[in-house]
């Protein structure tokens, strides 16, 4: 009878083997290149969440960024409000960036984007270049009440510090719009520091008006 090895022991081996190549390959300097991006979507549901970011929150792995950010999605009038939350040396980060004109946020076109890092709202979504101008549009009336009510309607549906105190800043800089008017920014446009500054100035007029048709 010919001798018959057990193959059970090799297996398990073998396997072994596999999870620690997976381990030290994550370990390694070139896991959150190659690794990351397609490993936290499929253990999103282990990996623990900030307090302020709901479960509905889907996880992904930007390496050329912040690392490791949430993305999570509200319903607004006339358009789709799409959350993150990441943290930066350590501090939390949170941004939101608002769209309209399609089904969801993806279909959209950004009309708002702030960050907790940066000091201004961003206003639509008409890139401008160096030496940055003039803003290249104006915000209708109407477009400012629709922002307002936006702001609003996600201040009303959220309970955490971090996303309230971020919208509060947003509501008080589109109240302030047609006062003192927009300037170019690198990814659209932002309320103008100049405080003495006007949509009635004598700076030239903007080629064109978004949102006045809402």
């Amino acid at each position: 009878m010919p001798y018959q090895t057990d193959k059970r022991p090799h297996l398990g081996c073998a396997a072994l083997a596999l999870v620690l190549s997976i381990i030290f390959v994550v370990l390694s300097p070139i896991g959150p290149i190659f690794v990351y991006g397609w490993l936290v979507p499929v253990i999103d549901p282990l990996i623990p969440r900030p307090d302020d970011v709901p479960w509905r929150a889907e996880a992904v792995y930007n390496w050329k960024g912040s690392g490791l950010v949430w993305y999570w999605e509200d319903e607004v009038e006339d358009g789709c409000a799409r959350w993150w939350a990441a943290n930066h040396l350590d501090e939390p980060v949170r941004g939101l960036t608002v769209f309209e004109g399609g089904e969801n946020c993806d279909d959209g076109e950004r009309v708002m984007d702030r960050s907790s890092t940066d000091q201004h709202t961003t206003f639509g979504s008409v890139a401008h270049e160096w030496p940055y101008k003039n803003c290249s549009f104006v915000l209708s009336g109407a477009t400012i009440s629709r922002h307002l009510a936006q702001v609003t309607q996600l201040k009303n549906a959220i309970e955490t510090s971090a996303q309230k105190n971020l919208l509060d800043e947003m509501y008080a800089e589109i109240r302030q719009v047609e006062l003192q008017g927009l300037e170019a920014r690198q990814y659209g446009c932002a309320l103008a520091q100049d405080k003495t500054k006007s949509v009635s100035s004598n700076t030239p007029e903007p080629t064109k008006s978004i949102g006045s048709e809402r």
